[in-house]
């Protein structure tokens, strides 16, 4: 498994590798990491989705058959709330299975055990087919720069406003579960305090009303929802 050195259309990407054998994390750790990309290392699915709260990476690569979560239920966890490329990496090789994983919203399929030239090329791939501003509706985020525009206007919000209004944004129309959203937005904290959110909504609301955007509403005893006319 041999590396290259990094090419211009990729750069340097945060990666997040998850798998339950550190030895694998190390080998594709190193691949990635001597092409010039920052490696960020998970080994099950729960620490998995927390560490991409905290660290909003470019791609995931991630493993099939881990313990407590597996890699197809952290593979529509993710894609519920990102369009961050995601490749999966295991030794399965039914094709029903790689199916199911595609459907799911994994964007590619590696089949171990694989060649480094094959891993960097696949990489590479979905980086240059991927995203960063994702739209939804009259909404675009910008999730490497934390920037939202609203019909094309420009939104200045906090870190924390953009996690908040980001998470109600990837499921416009529907109810966001309160506790879902404080994991959101405080990504790290283990219990964030639920008082924190009504604040932090209300200047969003503030702003939000400002560019003429529509506001969060609140669900009693539920979360919140925002909808959007233009989502279609």
């Amino acid at each position: 498994m041999t590396a290259q050195g990094p090419r211009p259309d990729t750069a340097s990407r945060k990666v997040l590798v998850v798998d339950d054998e550190p030895a694998m994390v190390g080998v594709i750790g190193a691949i990635l990491g001597g092409a010039g990309h920052r490696i960020v290392a998970a080994y099950d699915g729960v620490e998995a989705l927390r560490r991409f709260r905290e660290e909003d990476p470019d791609v995931v690569l991630l493993d099939l058959a881990m313990p407590g979560l597996d890699g197809a239920l952290v593979c529509r966890e993710i894609r519920a709330i990102s369009d961050a490329p995601i490749i999966i990496v295991s030794g399965e090789g039914d094709l029903t299975v790689t199916v199911e994983l595609l459907d799911a919203g994994a964007d590619d399929y590696i089949r171990k055990p694989f060649r480094g030239e094959e891993l960097l090329a696949r990489t590479r791939a979905v980086l240059r087919r991927a995203r960063r501003t994702p739209t939804r509706g009259s909404w675009s985020l910008d999730r490497t720069r934390h920037e939202v525009r609203w019909r094309n206007a420009p939104l200045a919000l906090t870190v924390t406003e953009f996690r908040l209004l980001a998470r109600l944004v990837a499921r416009i129309g529907e109810v966001v579960e309160s506790e879902d959203l404080l994991a959101y937005a405080w990504p790290g904290v283990p219990d964030p305090d639920p008082l924190w959110l009504k604040p932090h909504l209300a200047r969003l609301r503030t702003k939000l009303s400002g560019a003429g955007a529509p506001m969060p509403v609140a669900i009693r005893g539920v979360g919140y929802r925002l909808d959007d006319p233009g989502a279609g």
